[in-house]
């Protein structure tokens, strides 16, 4: 198999396979008890499939390795997520409004949040993906792009890897990809994984500069981006917009108008959406048989029971307890 993604060579993330079998019904199971529901159907010999899934999670999402032996297509409702697929062997199609797209060793399909999933995979065809939830990417395309949507930011549906920031987001991810499944290396230990996370989305956005920002492009505010690394890194501690305004360096006031400016909301809603985010991640991964929601709220700060599941149906649509019993 030809190296289109650096220090990938055979089957992506074969270390960390999940499942190998020749039932797509288990395959829909396993990729979405990670991610996102979706629906294989087989249009090849059912004699020659050969399903193969890897799997691992990582700061900014989900990184999968597959293959299936025949041909098939994958589709599913609307996705809430974006997702980049890379053929490293054989061929992705994409149906869009515009007509067909291919991608083939070198180029990648990407889908944004609210498409629908309708992919249809060669024989043998074997590819990396990888799932970085919306939020994640539109609050770094706010802090980086003008004019990014921060509802809804659409990427164009196919990325050349061989050149520009196309090769350089291609040569971060195979970093990842090697480091992700090695236990002892500096990204498992999460000494690298923030720098070369932001690397990787950082050259995804820089790839689909004209998607995103048109021509004009601004440079992020620096204590913006302090700010945030401060939310993220001590989202569970008790901090307040001082504690944010000081680590970041600038004044209360300054911080304010910041984050009115670049996201809508000021620094402790801000706090508060993201804190709730991390608290849906959470239950839509946890077995309800062993989690416990008022526990799993109290771990972000939220310790009055009405005013969390008022908060958390108002940002997701449902109630706590209802993400959590979705994983039965």
């Amino acid at each position: 198999m030809k190296q289109i993604i650096p220090g990938i060579s055979g089957f992506p993330l074969g270390v960390a396979t999940k499942l190998r079998c020749a039932d797509p019904e288990a395959a829909e199971d396993a990729v979405g008890s990670f991610i996102e529901p979706r629906q294989f159907v087989m249009h090849g010999n059912p004699r020659t499939t050969n399903i193969r899934i890897s799997h691992v999670a990582i700061g900014l999402g989900h990184l999968f390795g597959a293959s299936h032996g025949t041909a098939l297509t994958v589709n599913s409702s609307p996705i809430r997520s974006y997702q980049v697929m890379i053929p490293l062997r054989g061929e992705l199609r994409r149906k869009t409004g515009r007509g067909e797209i291919l991608a083939r060793p070198g180029s990648a399909l990407v889908y944004s949040p609210g498409d629908c999933l309708d992919t249809y995979w060669s024989e043998q065809c074997v590819s990396l993906v990888l799932s970085v939830p919306a939020e994640r990417l539109c609050a770094l395309a706010r802090l980086s792009c003008n004019g990014a949507d921060s509802d809804r930011m659409p990427l164009e549906p196919l990325m050349r890897l061989d050149t520009g920031s196309g090769r350089s987001f291609a040569n971060t991810l195979g970093l990842i990809a090697q480091e992700s499944v090695a236990p002892d290396s500096a990204f498992s230990q999460g000494i690298t994984a923030r720098m070369l996370e932001q690397t990787l989305l950082l050259s995804l956005l820089s790839a689909q500069l004209p998607a995103t920002a048109g021509s004009a492009g601004r440079p992020p505010r620096g204590y913006l981006l302090r700010a945030l690394n401060v939310i993220e890194q001590r989202c569970e501690d008790d901090i307040g917009i001082a504690d944010i305004a000081r680590d970041a360096g600038v004044s209360v006031r300054t911080l304010q108008y910041g984050f009115a400016d670049r996201f809508g909301v000021g620094p402790v809603s801000y706090l508060k959406q993201y804190r709730l985010r991390k608290i849906h991640d959470t239950l839509r991964s946890a077995s309800p048989a062993s989690c416990a929601v008022g526990d799993v709220a109290a771990r972000w700060g939220f310790y009055h029971g009405s005013a969390f599941a008022r908060s958390y149906h108002k940002l997701f649509g449902e109630l706590p307890s209802q993400t959590l019993a979705s994983r039965d």
